[in-house]
């Protein structure tokens, strides 16, 4: 398979240390490492991404999936990639998350700590996908000269998963495929939406209790995830979404701060050992999420999930969400 790489635009770079704020976080069926013969095409697919235009030709058959989001959109299209970074996992300890199918086992796990280039060498791949987050510049620059190499296709630092599913499809010559997947995850959503009507205008927040002393928030009605609670017509504090502007969207509040968080809605996460300390915050028993029980308080997986959703989180997460949203939306 013959392949052009052209950079036409410069990278956005998101910290590594994203993935520290998590959670501010019936699978789809899973496949061979191989597409379909007939699925196979001699089509050149152009790709523009954050880091360039990737354009690709053939389909292809030896992928390796850098970051949660672009392993679970593979998954989904039934692509076993032959390598991956499961960045949910570093999160949780090493731990698959929940979601991810017992297929994923035959599949060759990366160290992100170590060289990712040299790991990514000795797969010989024909097409690698990377988050903005976890490569820079210099390392894609080292990746597409291994193979096509496909960054951010959206705008934002953490990615829609329905658009990376998408744009996947299109590269694998799987249109209808891509299209059958977000329709499902999305019908699950508005599923969710006819249960609990009330939730349309609601207000939601996500947490995550990082240290004794730094709460995160994200409040960002754009960013991907946030997908799940804006399609279903739910809103985030304004006074928030305005503070946050200025830092991407992220909020780092000490503590004493819990008071501000008057969603009707709460997503909470802490780091292992502190969901009491979380509890005990002063201000923590009046909030409106408590007064209402609709605080959903996940594991670093379920939040990380939440963080950085997928075509394979967003069913588990709307089950683990349920009770918070029939509460919310009362």
């Amino acid at each position: 398979m013959r392949t052009r790489t052209t950079n036409t635009r410069g990278v956005r770079r998101c910290a590594l240390a994203l993935l520290a704020t998590v959670a501010v976080l019936a699978p789809a069926a899973c496949g061979s490492d191989s597409t379909d013969a007939k699925q196979e095409s001699t089509e050149t697919v152009s790709i523009k991404h954050s880091l360039g235009t990737t354009n690709i030709e053939g389909t292809p058959q030896r992928v390796v999936t850098i970051g949660s989001q672009w392993l679970d959109a593979a998954q989904a299209l039934g692509v076993k990639p032959v390598g991956y970074v499961d960045t949910v996992s570093a999160m949780s300890g090493g731990t698959p998350a929940p979601w991810e199918p017992a297929s994923l086992k035959e599949s060759k796990a990366l160290d992100a700590q170590g060289d990712l280039v040299e790991q990514v060498a000795a797969l010989n791949p024909d097409l690698i996908l990377v988050p903005g987050f976890l490569v820079d510049q210099a390392t894609y620059d080292k990746l597409t000269k291994l193979a096509p190499t496909i960054a951010n296709v959206g705008s934002g630092a953490v990615e829609a998963w329905d658009q990376q599913v998408d744009v996947l499809g299109k590269v694998l010559h799987k249109p209808d495929e891509a299209k059958k997947v977000v329709d499902d995850v999305n019908g699950k959503i508005e599923a969710v939406g006819t249960r609990y009507p009330g939730l349309k205008g609601k207000s939601f927040l996500t947490s995550f209790l990082s240290t004794p002393t730094q709460l995160m928030v994200l409040a960002d009605p754009k960013d991907g995830s946030s997908t799940i609670f804006t399609r279903l017509g739910m809103v985030a504090p304004q006074n928030l979404v305005d503070q946050a502007a200025a830092t991407g969207g992220r909020l780092a509040l000490s503590p004493e701060r819990v008071g501000d968080l008057t969603s009707d809605l709460l997503v909470a996460t802490a780091a292992p050992g502190m969901e009491e300390t979380f509890k005990q915050l002063p201000g923590y028993a009046t909030l409106p999420a408590v007064q209402k029980n609709s605080v959903a308080f996940l594991d670093i997986a379920s939040g990380s999930g939440l963080n950085t959703p997928s075509a394979l989180s967003v069913p588990y997460l709307l089950d683990k969400l349920d009770p918070a949203f029939a509460n919310a939306a009362k």
